[in-house]
């Protein structure tokens, strides 16, 4: 009976901790669903190029192949190219794919702490627990509403995928060549990708040795792992040309205190960046505790290199976490001259984040080896709690991150439905979105636009008039509250218009702000959408509610295509998931007499 009971309480703890270690990735689920926004941006409108080919049927492999910046992402091209024509191009699958992809990340690093620390199931989970916690850090956001970012996971699941097939079973020769597979798709996904090649060959090589005689039995596989890497190596800079707006790494030599500290600013970025204060120093302070950790475990391991158990559990965390030294080495001679603070991109937490899972790896492995070896003069028990507090200052960390990161994502999704809105009125803008729309690809963009309208893979598609009565929902399925506040003349051809608004079903701001005049028929006429999100706290005093925080709107109105006489100007908020119109109380008369411009009266609105 009592075993029975043993039995059934082991059973729940032991589901109640794996129920926690995939929390995590539940919390990440849920903001991705919530902030992302189906609308492709930056670098994705260079990938739907291939979309085009391909509809044509001109799509080449010289196509697929082609070095973007400084990347050529073949195998991730190959997944858009699918995803895009299952699911019409829309970009939040490429977010799952994203995801699925950090998932099996975290598995691997789970067997491997199963491989290398093992003790029970519920120790297990409690470091996966840790793991997943850094793994799907929100602090990641830019990698995981932009659907172009799996290009960045690409190399590391096929990193930690070699080093768990390192350390399997499987012969020698399976070993690598599957290894050498997963290092060219890692290669062809991403810059440091090539890096595979480098992390993985050590972790072969190593986490079986037991004498220099295995070396000599598997040197023809070794030499065929550096023919294939040297292969690679030339395939991949063949006609390579170095991004012109990228800075030369040979720079960064002029600024070698900067480099170090962009080196250990970008290390400890994935800790520090969410610190209220100084982010930029804290981050570099963490950086120096994480870069000093690393080392003294790589130390301890070389100091006793001959002993197989310890180097068999330690030389893949090692090599992991040399991932992370030698990415934040390369990012920062060759992105120093844009500034340090570029080192905290929440694009490079991405590999920032391993080190600190490996050093959570390393220091039980190492601090146990230690303790046997009576190096510290201290017992398990207490060692343990060590351990604890150390991981759970760390995980402090994490979840003051994560209040950062919720914010970010929050900005993150209210700047992108601003520019999915412009977008949609790509055709009809005066202004042609200058401060959304990089205006360099303006015209491209309009163009790429237009035709993935035409073939279905903009959802919605484009607004097809500048019409807006035609487009204002007559149902009033959305109710907002909101007002025009304010229009008055700044001088030139300019108006400043000022207001607020948000949609009452999701208390959420509106997503896109549309101005517009009156053409002679008495017609709305898009003139600009705008660009400006403002912060209202006066309207969160006396609604007392957070939800009016960013609720503020403004936009710099240019008249220069306003018709002569008395206009009317009104604001309109636009649902950019059903490209329906609701007018925002206020209306305001101008008058345009030559280059004139007066601002006569506002109706009195009647707020909602």
């Amino acid at each position: 009976m009592q075993k029975n009971n043993y039995q059934l309480s082991h059973r729940l703890i032991l589901g109640i901790s794996l129920c926690l270690a995939i929390i995590p990735a539940i919390v990440l689920g849920v903001l991705i669903l919530k902030y992302s926004v189906n609308v492709p941006i930056q670098d994705q409108w260079q990938i739907s190029a291939i979309f085009e080919k391909f509809n044509q049927g001109t799509l080449s492999f010289n196509d697929l192949i082609a070095q973007h910046n400084e990347s050529r992402k073949f195998f991730p091209r190959l997944i858009f190219l699918a995803l895009a024509f299952l699911t019409k191009w829309n970009i939040r699958y490429e977010m799952l794919v994203t995801f699925l992809l950090a998932c099996i990340v975290s598995v691997n690093i789970y067997l491997l702490n199963r491989l290398t620390i093992g003790g029970s199931q519920i120790k297990g989970l409690t470091i996966a627990l840790v793991s997943n916690i850094f793994i799907f850090s929100a602090v990641q956001y830019e990698n995981w509403l932009w659907g172009i970012q799996i290009v960045v996971f690409t190399p590391i699941v096929c990193i930690t995928s070699c080093i768990l097939i390192a350390y399997s079973r499987l012969n020698n020769l399976t070993k690598i060549l599957i290894c050498m597979v997963l290092s060219t798709i890692s290669t062809f996904s991403y810059a440091n990708g090539l890096l595979a090649w480098v992390i993985v060959l050590p972790v072969l090589t190593l986490v079986q040795l037991k004498s220099l005689s295995d070396i000599r039995k598997n040197i023809i596989l070794y030499l065929l792992w550096i023919i294939v890497f040297i292969a690679n190596i030339t395939f991949y800079f063949h006609d390579y040309q170095k991004p012109l707006s990228h800075p030369s790494p040979l720079e960064s030599l002029q600024y070698p205190y900067q480099t170090f500290q962009y080196f250990l600013a970008f290390l400890g970025s994935s800790l520090g960046v969410g610190s209220s204060i100084q982010p930029l120093n804290n981050s570099i302070i963490l950086g120096a505790v994480i870069i000093i950790l690393f080392i003294s475990f790589c130390c301890y391991v070389i100091w006793h290199i001959k002993e197989y158990e310890l180097r068999h559990k330690t030389i893949g965390w090692i090599m992991l976490g040399s991932y992370t030294v030698i990415s934040a080495l390369v990012t920062s001679m060759g992105r120093v001259t844009l500034g340090i603070e570029q080192a905290l991109s929440s694009r490079y937490t991405t590999f920032s984040t391993y080190i600190i899972i490996c050093i959570i790896h390393l220091i039980i492995i190492v601090g146990e080896d230690a303790i046997k070896k009576e190096y510290f003069l201290i017992n398990k028990s207490l060692f343990s709690k060590i351990i604890c507090w150390f991981i759970g200052i760390i995980t402090v960390f994490q979840v003051h991150n994560l209040t950062y990161s919720v914010e970010k994502m929050k900005s993150w999704k209210q700047d992108f439905l601003k520019y999915k809105g412009c977008l949609l009125l790509i055709d009809f803008t005066h202004d042609n979105c200058q401060n959304l729309i990089d205006s360099y690809y303006f015209e491209y963009i309009k163009q790429q636009a237009n035709y993935l309208t035409e073939i279905g893979f903009l959802d919605p598609g484009l607004i097809t008039t500048n019409r807006i009565p035609y487009l204002v929902d007559s149902s009033n399925n959305r109710q907002l509250k909101g007002t025009f506040e304010k229009l008055e003349f700044i001088g030139g051809n300019n108006l400043l218009a000022t207001g607020w608004a948000i949609f009452t079903d999701t208390n959420l701001p509106v997503d896109t702000i549309v101005l517009s005049y009156d053409n002679s028929q008495g017609e709305s006429i898009v003139s600009a959408v705008a660009d400006m999100t403002m912060s209202r706290p006066n309207l969160v005093k006396e609604f007392k509610s957070q939800k009016y925080f960013k609720s503020g709107w403004q936009k710099v109105l240019s008249t220069h295509r306003f018709p002569q006489g008395n206009i009317k100007v009104k604001a309109w908020a636009l649902d950019t998931n059903t490209t329906k119109f609701y007018q925002i109380p206020g209306t305001y008369l101008v008058n345009k007499n030559g280059e004139n411009i007066t601002v006569l009266f506002r109706d009195q609105p009647t707020l909602n």
